[in-house]
């Protein structure tokens, strides 16, 4: 299972300067860990449910993977309760997650995760 999180300019910096982060997530196979990914560039989040077919991961636990990888870019996503940061915007496939599950929304197969940085003034 592959899922694509799409950065604004601003926090390119806190993923090496790439403004898509890929992440691949592998079902475990009898305890053993996931594949590695080194050679691709992805990030790996083995699939908690253990089976080939199992529930799609959440958007939490998609969060979770990218701060195993990258600490200061999902500190900039998510605040010190893990909950979404206020001027972050986040959408899955186009759709903003707060008007889905928010971070229990289930991340699909290929999904594309959007990171917006809110714009406000007055």
């Amino acid at each position: 299972m592959n899922v694509t999180v799409q950065l604004p300019g601003a926090l390119a910096g806190y993923a090496g300067g790439r403004r898509e982060v890929p992440l691949e997530f592998a079902a475990r196979r009898g305890g053993g860990p996931a594949a590695d990914n080194a050679d691709t560039g992805a990030a790996d989040l083995t699939d908690a449910a253990g089976a080939a077919g199992a529930a799609q991961p959440t958007l939490a636990e998609v969060l979770d993977c990218l701060g195993d990888q990258l600490p200061a870019l999902e500190r900039r996503i998510r605040d010190e309760r893990a909950a979404i940061r206020r001027h972050v915007n986040v959408y899955v496939d186009g759709t903003d997650v707060r008007a889905l599950s928010g971070l229990e929304t289930p991340v699909p197969d290929h999904a594309v995760i959007d990171v917006i940085a809110a714009v406000s003034g007055g």
